[in-house]
């Protein structure tokens, strides 16, 4: 389908009268015989009638690709969730397919997926990560002076497999100060708070307390609006695992356990698995008993 048979379906379905989609950026005549597909037009007036016709770019894509999430994204949820489920066979498959489309289409996205695939494959059979996979991935966004939502999951995905705690806190840095400047743009807080959530994790394993009191101060100070739940919830079980550990507080222990009763009452079946696990592992390596916890 071309892409401007694409917009004929869009506005037909809306039920956008021509005027309102041409306004004064293309002429009636001109606009028609675009939906025809007889013509092609400008990015800028393409991006005009996108923007006419009130959806966004990734909603024209899903409506382009007959209803369907593009290959790049299909291809990411079967990772986490081959992941999940320990498919070793089907994350070799993803790895391979990822490397295919990147040879044909050269697109970055597709390489990242390759590497993480292998990097999964790699923690599944317990073994060590090729330094090649994470060095590719730890390259792209070390060079990358504005983070957008890509990059924060992205770091997120391999935050744990980076090794060096400095390293990737100057990752979170940048990421701070890039990714804040767009903050108008993200609809909920969720990626950046379930990466401060890993952050915080990971400083506690390591007994960087002060590290982790610092994250968990910077994200406690922030604006999270009613809606954003599962935004909310990480951030009780954040304080509450910084309550606990650091400073031993009982507080601390009931909002870990308010913030595991939300997962379970919701059916987050596996946030509610990792957020105990992490629980669980992060009160053993601190001499902590997990006997009053659940």
């Amino acid at each position: 389908m071309t892409l401007g048979k694409t917009i004929k379906r869009i506005r037909k379905m809306k039920n956008i009268k021509l005027k309102n989609i041409c306004g004064n950026v293309i002429e009636m005549g001109n606009y028609w015989r675009f939906e025809q597909g007889q013509i092609s037009v400008s990015a800028d007036t393409f991006y005009q009638i996108i923007n006419n016709l009130n959806i966004t770019f990734e909603e024209f894509e899903f409506y382009h690709n007959d209803f369907k999430i593009n290959t790049l994204d299909r291809l990411g949820k079967k990772m986490i969730q081959a992941f999940q489920s320990m498919n070793e066979d089907l994350l070799k498959e993803i790895s391979e397919k990822s490397k295919l489309e990147y040879n044909k289409t050269q697109q970055i996205k597709y390489k990242h997926l390759h590497y993480l695939s292998n990097i999964y494959i790699d923690l599944i059979n317990n073994q060590s990560i090729d330094p090649k996979s994470i060095s590719e991935i730890k390259e792209y966004l070390t060079n990358c002076e504005q983070w957008g939502y890509y990059e924060v999951s992205l770091f997120n995905n391999i935050l744990f497999c980076f090794g060096d705690l400095d390293t990737i806190l100057i990752l979170y840095k940048r990421m701070n100060q890039s990714y804040l400047r767009a903050k108008s743009l993200h609809k909920t807080p969720n990626a950046e708070i379930m990466l401060a959530t890993n952050l915080i994790t990971l400083c506690l394993e390591k007994k960087s307390y002060s590290k982790a009191q610092e994250i968990n101060q910077f994200i406690q100070e922030k604006k999270i609006g009613e809606r954003s739940m599962f935004a909310r919830t990480l951030l009780l079980w954040c304080d509450g695992i910084i309550n606990k550990i650091v400073f031993n507080n009982e507080d601390g222990l009931k909002k870990i356990q308010t913030s595991l009763q939300i997962m379970d009452t919701l059916n987050m079946e596996s946030n509610l698995k990792m957020f105990n696990r992490w629980t669980k592992e992060l009160f053993e390596k601190n001499n902590l008993s997990n006997n009053s916890l659940f």
